[in-house]
């Protein structure tokens, strides 16, 4: 998928991630989970094979409640708040969502999920985000600071600056509003016009 701004996707394994919290476009739709068939679609094209196949409507809505937890937690790689609500969604859904040790074709370990189906793509999404915290690459994973958009972009500056997905777009509309709100704030508070006092 073209990012804003031709940005590049997020490296390796934590693009699934990504496509996962973008499978709704906040500002222009649509949203990819919105129904079950939708869900499905996505899941046969992003997910492990087989994880389309037996899905049902919880699954849908548990697939709704941990993208969007999880795009509240890249507002705090973005310099938001913590979320604690959102923490405790991605919790919950985990241990739903079990682990296992699996070898890969080349014999090296690593945890899969134990489960198939969507809830084998809810521990994949998940255990993506453990290994990238600890790679250092899960902090450049951010929503576009205009809450408009909130796109999940990556963030390759050197310092982990970037705070839109598209500098042009994003960037530039929220400056314009930042200058606006400084105009009228300005326009509030000049002189105030006066009557004559009575003498």
């Amino acid at each position: 998928m073209r990012q804003p701004g031709n940005r590049e996707v997020a490296p390796g394994r934590l693009a699934l991630v990504q496509s996962f919290v973008n499978s709704l476009n906040v500002e222009f739709g649509p949203d990819e989970f919105a129904s079950l068939g939708g869900f499905t679609r996505w899941l046969a094209e992003y997910g492990p094979p087989g994880a389309g196949r037996g899905v049902t409507g919880a699954d849908r809505e548990r697939a709704v409640e941990l993208r969007e937890a999880l795009r509240a937690l890249l507002r705090e790689n973005n310099g938001g708040d913590p979320d604690p609500a959102a923490r405790a969604v991605v919790e919950r859904i985990a241990a739903q969502c079990p682990l296992v040790l699996g070898f890969d074709e080349a014999g090296l370990p690593g945890l899969r999920p134990a489960r198939e189906g969507a809830g084998g793509l809810f521990g994949e999404v998940l255990g993506i985000v453990v290994e990238a915290a600890g790679e250092g690459t899960w902090q450049r994973l951010k929503s576009c600071h205009d809450h408009r958009c909130e796109w999940a972009f990556y963030d390759r500056a050197r310092n982990r600056t970037g705070r839109w997905c598209s500098m042009a777009v994003c960037g530039t509309r929220s400056k314009m509003q930042v200058y606006r709100q400084g105009l009228k704030t300005a326009g509030a508070s000049g002189p105030q016009g006066g009557g004559r006092r009575a003498g």
